[in-house]
């Protein structure tokens, strides 16, 4: 079942969400709060916080001038800005696939590090075509990146399975068959920039981590048993990353915000790329990194986040324990909650996909975030910019859902 925007926003713009069949004949007993006696302090924090920086506040009548004011704000809540340095790229491979050409190639990011990509270059050519930046999911799998959404003639069983799970299809091949540019990076700690868990010394090791890792030891590499062995350690190491990058003085999203603009940077310098015409998607964090984007890119003029898109007061009860550090970025919520952050993109075109039987969120912060953007976009005078979707699916980009959101791109870039 797909619930269209017909069905979810009336013409004053709220939002009435049907619930499954099963939902409405059955509602959940209502949990006890993950933190039990704390969660109501908690509750307070966020209610004292309730975000002050919206469009929707009375006294922003333009919305070039909120956006004046929101956007640096956005970037500097990231706590991540290093030094520029010249924009620079080396070509490591390319190779012809079937209606495309696909580059990989390292984008200089910082003094300290490069960001691997692959670049998927339509075949035949005769002008400038618009860009797109396709962002990989998380889902718990950090020793694939871009192989989440780009194949390989080598794909493992394990990775056919999982991207037959959560996508069905390459999606971004799918897109340079359609004529666009497409970069997608490895996310920082996914793919070629993970945790080299591997490489740990045993002995030095925090004592919780010994055993998993003497185990690792043990298996051998890219079997399934590894996979989920390595897989297992970097989701167990999270937690002291993020500590160790909040104790450094940044944010895990002002980095992947970071290396994305960065993206972006080669994405529109690239000669078969028209960089008026940039468009941005992903599911699950990326469709996060993707809100995340159009917060601080003004570049980026369409866009499609699928399976991340909630109020984040909406969370703190019982829909924080399965989501990643990678989503938090610390005294934001006092001004801009995540749909006024992604709101940033108008009066740009913004495509929510939500995944109605998806745990990561109540139906409640979807729903509210999905009534809020539409209600920013109706102050801003382009209701026919944004579109909220829910599909009666898992936490998932399936097939129907990517038609959709091509649909959207070709509509608006």
């Amino acid at each position: 079942m797909k619930w269209n925007r017909r069905e979810l926003l009336g013409a004053a713009g709220s939002l009435a969400l049907p619930l499954p069949p099963l939902m409405a004949q059955n509602p959940p007993q209502v949990p006890t709060p993950d933190l039990a006696n704390l969660h109501d302090f908690a509750d307070w924090i966020s209610r004292e916080n309730q975000p002050r920086l919206s469009f929707l506040d009375a006294k922003w009548k333009s919305l070039q001038s909120w956006k004046r004011v929101a956007r640096p704000l956005f970037r500097q809540h990231l706590s991540y800005d290093p030094k520029p340095v010249p924009l620079a790229a080396e070509l490591l491979g390319r190779e012809e696939r079937d209606g495309f050409t696909l580059e990989r190639v390292k984008i200089r990011a910082t003094t300290v590090y490069d960001i691997p990509a692959c670049v998927l270059i339509p075949a035949g050519l005769k002008g400038r075509v618009p860009g797109v930046v396709a962002i990989h999911c998380h889902s718990g799998r950090y020793v694939w990146g871009h192989q989440k959404i780009i194949s390989h003639p080598n794909d493992s069983p394990v990775l056919l399975e999982f991207r037959d799970r959560a996508y069905g299809r390459p999606y971004a091949e799918l897109l340079a068959r359609k004529g666009y540019v497409v970069i997608v990076i490895d996310g920082f700690y996914f793919g070629e920039r993970r945790l080299r868990v591997e490489t740990i010394d045993v002995s030095t090791a925090p004592g919780e981590m010994r055993e998993a890792l003497q185990a690792l030891k043990g298996l051998r590499p890219d079997t399934a048993e590894w996979l989920a062995a390595v897989n297992g350690l970097c989701s167990r190491y999270e937690t002291l990353t993020a500590k160790t990058l909040f104790a450094a003085g940044a944010t895990w999203p002002g980095i992947l915000v970071w290396d994305d603009m960065r993206s972006v940077d080669y994405l529109a310098s690239r000669p078969e790329v028209d960089s008026r015409r940039l468009g941005c998607l992903g599911l699950s964090i990326g469709g996060l990194r993707t809100a995340h984007l159009v917060a601080a890119d003004p570049r980026i003029k369409v866009a499609c986040v699928t399976g991340w898109m909630t109020e984040f007061r909406a969370q703190l009860r019982n829909h924080l324990r399965s989501h990643t550090w990678m989503a938090y970025i610390p005294g934001l919520y006092s001004s801009l909650d995540l749909p006024d952050a992604a709101a940033l993109i108008a009066p740009g075109a913004l495509l929510v996909q939500q995944c109605g039987r998806d745990a990561l969120y109540p139906m409640s912060g979807m729903k509210g975030a999905a009534d809020k953007l539409a209600r920013i976009y109706a102050k801003a005078g382009t209701p026919e910019r944004f579109r909220a979707t829910f599909y009666d699916v898992p936490h998932s980009f399936r097939p129907d859902m990517q038609e959709e959101a091509f649909g959207w791109l070709e509509r608006w870039i």
